[in-house]
């Protein structure tokens, strides 16, 4: 793998590159190395003794006629290799040669493993003698050689091999008799290799170039450095200088598909993380994550492979959620100003070509737009809310829409973008209102009408004007259509809300003589006969019951005024919303969680707004209510009222 090389051996000294007055904690792999718990041996100095040729030839035949008999019959065998290793015997091949091709037989490898054969050739290959059993950290001794140049070739593809279900990927002798032997260690064994964090180690020396001589151990350095990065505990104890590693291999142009996704998978793994968010924030990286993904569309990827189409498009949602997840950091702020070169690329990218480099900007930006300054330069300086609005207008997916809803939504906090937004043309998104495929996308869109129009005479009035391509339907008229095909209580709520906050603002402004507002009440009612019903669902829905006081004020306001006053009578031709009246009135309810649970002061702020309403439709309505529910609606407000008299009175 091409790299940019340090010119520093591998199991040299590490680096520590300065950035924002902090450094990496970027040490060499034999300082990870070091850190990590040693282990004795009690294999002898290997030719530290003598043996005379014809007893070695005498061992390796008792070895082989031990194999020949039953599988419990080994038990003399490990003391006999011992033997041959003191003495440094060339027939010790021969014996490793047997011993793997009876390996291969699965009756035979509890008793090779139980009998201390294992342990002896996990002894041999171990760093400096050390030992390793399998009960123990037994991955460790092999993760040693990493480093090693003559043994390097052996050791990943076993390690690979103890992880992975077993599969021949060497002809050497000893990494087949320890795959054989390991294979029923393999979930034991991804905690251990992620604990000895061969992560980092595999992605510090394939960054240095230490890997690029042995083109065939990429994939599974690759696949060990993803298989790692499952063990959260692991990830969060890994050095913070992986971050840049990994940044650095995922961006070599010269990747193939089947070493850049597993690379790429690890590094969005690892942002996940509050860590590494910060260390990628505070060393300016984010920028090079953008890169990955954006190369994640240039990339040769097989589209004939189901898998491979599902594995990259995976993998960009997963990129896309952890870049998400980092600029949602409050460092993210401060290290990238809306000035800075990467918030000019992701301006960019919100009318990209590609949906997730478009969900990527809008959101990431979306993450910047929460004070009214910024949200402010957002829509005033950089106008990014007219290409966020040319989205909607388009035939993007709804993903898309629904990232672009949630920036728009964003930038509308601010009091002053909303009339710009209106401007803007921003009721393009009355035609998401019968987006049905996506729910999420017609509620985002229902959200955004009730967040335009808060406190606002002038955005109230274009939302009752006449809808695009018609002289009497009006927007307001395409809302309350959704209101009555969906299903959705949360997209309901929402319509209702938007109601309550157009009688919140017009009805007071009105009484003050706005010519504005008006006009809006006039064609609030006369145009929408069935306005009310929306509010009328705020007050009979249980989930929210702040929701359901902000229904309460919202019809005695509309009751406040004749032509209101008819819309209310409506909500009440339900004999269920009668009977909540009344029992929101007297103050008796079902016994429910949601009235064990109310506040009393909630209890009666409802009963005040309630009985408001009783008597503004007792004054105002035009005559249609029957006559015995008026008489009902008469004797619930006397009962209330003398309530109130005898609360006074004591």
């Amino acid at each position: 793998m091409a790299s940019s090389k340090m010119g520093l051996d591998p199991r040299g000294l590490g680096e520590k590159p300065a950035s924002s007055g902090t450094s990496f904690d970027l040490p060499s792999v034999d300082e990870v190395l070091a850190r990590l718990p040693g282990i004795p041996t009690s294999l002898p100095l290997r030719g530290s003794e003598s043996l005379d040729p014809s007893k070695q030839t005498a061992m390796l035949s008792s070895i082989q006629d031990g194999l020949s008999a039953e599988p419990s019959s080994l038990e003399d065998i490990p003391n006999l290799l011992n033997q041959l290793w003191a003495c440094g015997s060339d027939l010790l091949v021969q014996a490793a040669e047997v011993l793997a091709n009876k390996s291969r037989e699965p009756l035979w490898r509890a008793s090779i493993g139980q009998s201390g054969i294992l342990k002896f050739f996990l002894d041999v290959i171990s760093n400096e003698n050390r030992k390793v059993v399998v009960e123990g950290n037994y991955t460790l001794a092999i993760l040693r050689h990493f480093v090693n140049p003559e043994l390097i070739q052996v050791a990943i593809p076993v390690i690979y091999n103890i992880c992975m279900d077993f599969g021949e990927t060497s002809n050497n002798l000893l990494s087949f008799l320890l795959n054989s032997l390991l294979t029923a260690w393999k979930e034991p064994a991804h905690a251990q290799i992620a604990e000895n964090q061969t992560a980092y180690i595999l992605s510090k020396l394939l960054r240095d170039g230490f890997l690029d001589e042995y083109a065939s151990l990429l994939g599974f350095s690759c696949d060990l450095i993803e298989l790692a990065s499952e063990q959260a505990q692991a990830v969060e104890n890994s050095p913070d200088g992986i971050t840049c590693l990994l940044i650095e291999n995922a961006s070599n142009p010269n990747l193939e598909f089947e070493h850049f996704s597993p690379l790429a998978n690890c590094l969005a793994t690892y942002l996940e993380k509050e860590k590494f968010q910060r260390v990628c924030i505070s060393h300016h990286l984010v920028d090079k994550v953008l890169k990955i993904l954006q190369g994640s569309f240039t990339i040769e990827v097989d589209l004939s492979s189901k898998e491979d189409v599902q594995a990259i498009t995976q993998l960009r949602l997963k990129i896309n959620q952890a870049l998400a997840e980092t600029s949602a950091s409050p460092l993210f702020s401060e290290e990238y100003p809306l000035d800075s070169p990467l918030c000019q690329k992701l301006k960019t990218w919100v009318v990209a070509d590609e949906d997730q480099l478009q969900i990527c900007g809008c959101v990431m930006l979306g993450n910047l737009a929460r004070s009214d300054e910024v949200c402010q330069v957002m829509v005033q300086d950089l106008k990014i809310h007219e290409e966020l609005i040319a989205v909607l207008k388009g035939n993007s997916r709804g993903a898309v829409l629904h990232a672009s809803l949630g920036f728009l939504k964003n930038l509308a906090i601010a009091g002053d973008n909303r009339t710009k937004l209106v401007e803007a043309g921003i009721f393009a998104i009355s035609r998401l209102w019968e987006f049905e495929t996506v729910p999420q996308v017609q509620f985002a869109a229902a959200s955004i009408a009730r967040q335009i129009i808060i406190s606002s005479v002038d955005n109230i009035s274009q939302l009752l004007a006449p809808s695009e391509g018609s002289d009497e339907q009006t927007y307001l008229s395409l809302l309350l259509a959704l209101f009555e095909k969906s299903d959705s209580a949360p997209i309901k709520t929402e319509i209702g809300r938007t109601i309550a906050s157009i009688c919140r603002t017009a009805i007071p402004k009105a009484r003050e003589g706005n010519p504005k507002a008006v006009t809006s009440l006039d064609r609030l009612f006369s145009l929408h006969p069935r306005v009310a019903r929306p509010v009328g669902a705020m007050i009979t829905q249980t989930q929210w019951p702040v929701v359901r006081s902000e229904g309460w004020f919202a019809l005695a306001l509309m009751a406040n005024t004749p032509a209101g006053c008819a819309a209310v009578v409506n909500v009440f031709d339900d004999e269920n919303t009668r009977k909540l009246l009344e029992e929101t009135l007297s103050g008796y309810a079902p016994a429910t969680e949601e009235t064990e649970a109310k506040d009393l002061s909630q209890m009666e702020k409802d009963q005040d707004n309630a009985f408001v309403l009783v008597q503004e439709l007792l004054k105002n309505e035009p005559g249609s209510l029957p006559a015995n529910y008026r008489e009902t609606l008469e004797r619930m407000a006397k009962g209330y009222a003398s309530r109130l008299q005898n609360i006074q009175n004591t």
